[in-house]
This record gives C-alpha cells, sequence and structure tokens, in this order.
C-alpha cells in the first residue's frame, strides 16, 4: 500500500488506514435472508418501536439525497471518495429494505393525517423544487471552493453516522425482541464500516485552517441526520 494518493492536480491527501479496495469488494447486499420476518407474525413489535424502526428506515434512505448533491462537487473527482460513495449507498438502500421489511411485516397502521389546503400544497411544491436545486447551487458553490469542499462531506458523513449509530444502539439497548436486537446488530456492523471511514478521512482532510473554517460554516447550515430533511 502506497502512502499517499493523488487527489487532485494540486496536491496529494495522506491514505488512511480504511481499505477502501475490500470496503468495495465486500459489500453486504441483501438482509432479507437473515430476517426471519415471521417471527414477528407471533412476537409483534410494539408501536413505539415499529414506529422508531420505521423512522431508521426513512433515515436511511432518505441520507441518499447527500448522495445526489455531493457528487457534483470536487468530491466526485476524487477515485477514493467516490468508490467509497457508491458502496456506501449500495448499503443504505438495503440497510433502508431491511427496516422497510421489519415495519411492513406487521399489520398496517392507519396512515397518519395528511396535511391539506393551499398551504400544505405549496410547501409541498417548494420542497419538491427545493430538491431540484440543490444539486445545481452545491454544483456551482462547491466547484468554486474546490477540494478542500471534501473535508466538508466527510464531517457531514461522520456526524451523520454518529447520530444514527446511537439511535440503533439506543434501539438495540431497549427492544425486547431478540429478533430484532439481532437484526439491529447486524445492521450496525455494516454501518460501523460507514463511520469509520468517514472518521478517519475527515481527520485526515481537515489539515488545514481554509478547510475547517469551511467546514465551520457549511456545517452549520445542514441538516442532521442528513436523511431527515427528505
Amino acid at each position: 500500500m502506497t502512502r499517499h494518493h493523488t487527489s487532485s492536480p494540486g496536491g496529494t491527501v495522506p491514505k488512511t488506514p480504511f481499505n477502501v479496495a475490500e470496503f468495495t469488494r465486500s459489500a453486504r447486499g441483501s438482509h432479507r435472508a437473515t430476517l426471519g420476518l415471521g417471527w414477528y407474525t407471533e412476537h409483534p413489535l410494539g408501536p413505539r418501536t415499529l414506529e422508531a424502526v420505521g423512522l431508521l428506515s426513512r433515515l436511511e434512505r432518505g441520507a441518499l439525497s447527500f448522495l445526489r448533491s455531493v457528487l457534483v462537487t470536487p468530491t466526485h473527482t476524487d477515485a477514493r471518495m467516490t468508490a467509497f460513495l457508491v458502496t456506501w449507498a449500495y448499503d443504505k438502500y438495503w440497510l433502508a429494505d431491511a427496516l422497510e421489511l421489519i415495519v411492513t411485516s406487521h399489520p398496517a397502521t392507519p396512515p397518519a393525517h395528511a396535511a391539506a389546503g393551499p398551504g400544505a400544497r405549496l410547501r409541498r411544491t417548494w420542497r419538491a423544487l427545493s430538491e431540484r436545486v440543490e444539486p445545481i447551487r452545491e454544483s456551482v458553490a462547491s466547484n468554486l471552493i474546490g477540494e478542500d469542499v471534501i473535508a466538508v462531506h466527510c464531517v457531514a458523513g461522520a456526524l451523520d453516522e454518529w447520530l444514527t449509530q446511537a439511535a440503533y444502539e439506543r434501539l438495540i439497548q431497549d427492544a425486547r425482541n431478540h429478533r430484532l436486537r439481532d437484526t439491529l446488530s447486524d445492521l450496525l456492523a455494516v454501518k460501523r464500516r460507514h463511520g469509520a471511514f468517514f472518521t478517519e478521512e475527515a481527520a485526515n482532510r481537515l489539515g488545514s485552517n481554509r478547510a475547517q473554517s469551511l467546514a465551520r460554516r457549511r456545517l452549520k447550515r445542514m441538516v442532521f441526520p442528513l436523511g431527515s430533511r427528505v
């Protein structure tokens, strides 16, 4: 393993211990075979636990919107980051899938009352427009900033993992259903690899005062966990 890798024509970034090549080769994929969904027929989850599992599934899937904005910035020109993020998105898809299947294995609950009226429609329209415009805005701003924006993305990823992993850990601690605990522990092992990469890479890329200042400014405008805005 070489000690440095080239991140751009303008310089190099020291390699971290995280083995991205091994990570991409060992992506977990579907968890369906190990979920044991039939167990929940006899041992259903309580409403609050089920709600928490549903929230985690939405956060995992919603965080994929982060990738859409990231890959229009200088981050996408960094081969190490791109290789990780593609596999990260694949993992996230299957994490969300596993959690959603647990929720849907339970009897359907009455849907929450949907907000109606012109105000609600206007908010939905504005949200949809913002989601389309955000990658364009981010592309213009980030490409003017340059490769220091990669540090921001790594810190954001690390913060998101710390928050969501804490939620998994708390749910494992509180869950009385051993099947759920086993599944969440399995999913958490996947997430720990994500956190290891983002944490190491963030520390690696925050070496300059400019990167640190940029991270402080831009993180104040971000919403965490990353999937919560969606």
